[in-house]
């Protein structure tokens, strides 16, 4: 761990050795879980057709759609399953291809129907893929939309937080959840792990507990990107947040009991739920203890955790040429933080206290 804490090169953000190398030859299959995306899924398709590597399949899991959206995929030229009956969750979708055949290649690409990739973002995966021990590889994710709050205020929640948190995360080995709006994975240790279970509202993130904890390994491409319409309404905000901090405590409790089969995912994900608690304390404390100063405290403590998110996120800005877009943004982050927080607490009290798991995937949008 103390090697991997001190590496040099993720510390100038260099790739592991490992993946420098040119990836052999895979065959790939790309799977899209649709429920009425007739205005997105043909935006979708086309960003994967127009991939640098050659995609072998793509499959949309039509899960009962009640509009078009079979029909414009089928028009695309790929492959349309249709669920006997609507499946509910990304994971009985993804699952209902695994079961029925459908995923026969040796990874398979996991992608919301409302999401596009940059032309290289599957290319970029590959390298990692040389480690045999690698079973999923998930890219940045930049909002597809930056226009209202809540977008732009997401749209910087993923510049600091993919850049710093989930770089660390990717240098110790205990990535927190390979995304479901965009992840790479190898087919045959997914299959070996059971593929996509039902058991908790969050499908990526189970899997990715079950893989780590059975020692194999996840990594993020900073420069595999991604983009998704992430919710441009307080409410759709809202729902998503719930559902993702829901999900969360859903497999805590369904994988606590197995943190010693990989003690850094325990110990990293106890830090991450200790942390969340804690944190709207530390304020109150600090001007408690600088009760005098209060105007001065508050000012300090705002400048301090401005600068820290500006530093990184302006950095990734330049790299992806949005840096005025950072800056014009940067408020936003401020204003989601407190609603973020009130969504934390209200969903530990609905899932841990009161024991009423969520069940209903409620996408919003």
């Amino acid at each position: 761990m103390l090697k991997r804490l001190f590496s040099w090169r993720w510390w100038l953000g260099l790739k592991p050795k490992f993946a420098t190398k040119p990836p052999k030859k895979y065959t790939i299959c790309v799977i899209i879980p649709a429920y009425n995306e007739e205005d997105s899924i043909a935006e979708t398709i086309q960003s994967i057709q127009n991939q640098s590597v050659s995609i072998d399949k793509i499959v949309v899991v039509d899960d009962c759609s009640q509009d078009n959206t079979g029909e414009i995929a089928s028009d695309m030229g790929v492959i349309v399953i249709k669920t006997d009956k609507n499946q509910g969750t990304k994971a009985t979708c993804q699952q209902y291809a695994l079961e029925k055949g459908y995923i026969d290649t040796d990874l398979f690409v996991t992608i919301d129907a409302d999401t596009t990739l940059d032309s290289k973002a599957i290319e970029k995966t590959l390298p990692y893929f040389s480690d045999s021990l690698t079973a999923s590889v998930c890219g940045f994710v930049i909002p597809a939309k930056i226009e209202t709050i809540w977008e732009r205020g997401r749209f910087i929640e993923y510049m600091f937080g993919i850049s710093l948190f989930k770089a660390g995360q990717n240098n110790m080995g205990v990535i927190l959840v390979s995304s479901g709006c965009f992840s790479i994975f190898r087919t045959n240790l997914v299959e070996k792990m059971g593929g996509f279970k039902s058991t908790s509202i969050a499908e990526d993130m189970d899997l990715t507990w079950r893989l780590i904890l059975n020692k194999y390994r996840i990594y993020c491409v900073q420069d595999s990107y991604c983009y998704p319409y992430d919710p441009p309404t307080f409410k759709i905000f809202v729902d998503q947040i719930d559902r993702w901090y829901r999900g969360f405590f859903q497999n805590f409790l369904i994988h606590r009991k197995n943190f010693h089969k990989n003690k850094k995912i325990g110990l990293f994900i106890y830090w991450c739920l200790i942390e969340r608690i804690i944190s709207p304390f530390i304020l109150p404390i600090v001007i408690y203890l600088m009760i005098e100063n209060i105007v001065v405290t508050l000012l300090i403590y705002f400048l301090i955790g401005l600068l820290i998110v500006s530093i990184f996120t302006i950095i990734k800005g330049f790299q992806v040429n949005m840096v005025w877009k950072v800056i014009t943004s940067l408020p936003s982050y401020f204003i989601i933080i407190p609603v973020n927080t009130v969504i934390f607490w209200r969903s530990l009290w609905r899932e841990l206290i009161k024991k009423e798991p969520l069940t209903v995937w409620n996408k919003g949008h």
